[in-house]
């Protein structure tokens, strides 16, 4: 393994970490990266924001669900009794007793949403630059305009 190699990795481990180093400003130091190293760093950057969506979507379900149970707390006398799930264990306690809980995690899990679209949007935005920097969507435009192109010669269809 070169001693670039090993740089890049480094780099590449902070990058990853969310270090104040990112990939992209630390680049322009070292001698310009092959096109298989921007391939790559451009292919986590985007899995990173797709994993981001993700979570953020399973999130926001979770948002949900914690609604529902406490719509349907607010149905109820706060003495009926109600069984909750801690860890992998049923509990059983008041409405009384979980509705708070309840509320509290709903609200912990909005903070954490609110911290993820954030770093989702700064994500975008070093995307965004890196793409800009290396030019990456030139190719992808004239390959997606050449189809369209030939789209209207017309084809056959086998039937």
């Amino acid at each position: 393994i070169s001693k670039n190699t090993d740089l890049s990795f480094v780099q590449l481990c902070g990058f990853l970490r969310g270090g104040r180093e990112s990939m992209v400003a630390d680049s322009s130091k070292d001698a310009e990266p092959t096109p298989q190293q921007i391939a790559a760093t451009f292919q986590q950057i985007e899995k990173e924001c797709t994993i981001m969506i993700n979570k953020i979507a399973e999130l926001e379900q979770e948002i949900n669900e914690h609604a529902l149970v406490i719509k349907a707390f607010e149905k109820v006398e706060p003495t009926r009794r109600c069984f909750r799930m801690v860890g992998t264990v049923l509990v059983e306690r008041t409405v009384a007793e979980v509705k708070p809980a309840v509320e509290s995690n709903m609200e912990k899990i909005r903070q954490t949403v609110t911290q993820l679209q954030e770093q989702l949007k700064k994500k975008t935005e070093q995307r965004t630059q890196f793409v800009q920097k290396y030019n990456l969507n030139q190719p992808r435009q004239a390959a997606s305009s050449a189809p369209a192109e030939s789209k209207g010669t017309g084809g056959s269809v086998l039937v």
